[in-house]
């Protein structure tokens, strides 16, 4: 039986000589993966609107089990920004790949479909795409299995010092009990405090975020070790920005290098 729901494209595969399948994240059903006959096609109507990353509502059939299937869009929001920004758009399917690896499909998941589409909306406006991934990645530690604690000291409590996060004890750590942990982050205590923030926020309450390079980095390096050493994801699209970020340092580097003079 057909039904209207509200999805976000996640990704396409190929399927046959002509056909795809679409992965989409959708309000009322959770991740559900679509059959589309003829999706490869010149001729097919829908082609935009199944592209990854499109914010749309669609009429089909969302089945419990295999496949589902589209017979009709109702409106649909392709991201300009998001298209045309290689960065912010590597961040937002790394933001909906974490969300397909913390989920099992069929299952409905409806905040986390309104925090993707915010996410779209908020890296569109302006805000720092590192950030919102960020949110995100600690937002999502605990339906990986993971609740650490954040800002405050997991020994005694205290949030009114300097914080770093210890893996070993699974959370924050103040400045008179960093020996607790030889092998703790070495974190500077502003991304700590930045991180914790994120924490303890509704994604609808971030109005602005505005970073500096040197905690972006800092912060990317703790949720990184974090992801590595107890979660085990190890997503195509975090590796695309690792190599974003290498390669705008080593222009940055460039850039700050005097040029020589070879006249001499």
């Amino acid at each position: 039986m057909a039904e209207v729901f509200d999805a976000i494209v996640m990704y396409q595969q190929d399927r046959k000589e002509k056909d795809l399948m679409v992965k989409m994240l959708t309000k009322q059903g959770g991740k559900r993966m679509f059959y589309i006959k003829n999706g490869k096609s010149k001729r097919y109507q829908f082609a935009a609107d199944v592209q990854p990353l499109t914010v749309a509502t669609f009429e089909g059939t969302l089945n419990p089990t295999g496949l589902s299937f589209i017979n009709a869009v109702k409106e649909s929001h392709q991201s300009r920004e998001l298209m045309m920004d290689v960065t912010k758009n590597a961040y937002m399917t790394y933001i909906l790949g974490l969300i397909d690896a913390a989920f099992v499909d069929n299952q409905p998941i409806g905040k986390w479909y309104e925090w993707a589409r915010l996410a779209i909306e908020k890296i569109e406006s302006g805000l720092d795409p590192q950030g919102i991934a960020n949110f995100f990645e600690i937002k999502l530690l605990p339906a990986f299995g993971l609740e650490p604690t954040w800002g405050e000291c997991v020994v005694c409590g205290r949030r009114d010092l300097p914080l770093d996060f210890s893996e070993k004890l699974n959370g924050t750590l103040c400045q008179l009990h960093w020996d607790q942990d030889e092998q703790r982050m070495n974190a500077n205590p502003r991304s700590v405090r930045v991180l914790s923030q994120l924490n303890k926020i509704d994604l609808k309450q971030l109005g602005s975020l505005s970073l500096k390079e040197e905690t972006k980095h800092d912060m990317a390096r703790v949720m990184d070790k974090i992801y590595d050493d107890q979660v085990g994801v190890h997503l195509r699209a975090k590796s695309f920005i690792q190599q974003l970020d290498g390669w705008s340092q080593r222009l940055a580097q460039r850039g700050q290098q005097k040029p020589t003079d070879e006249s001499k």
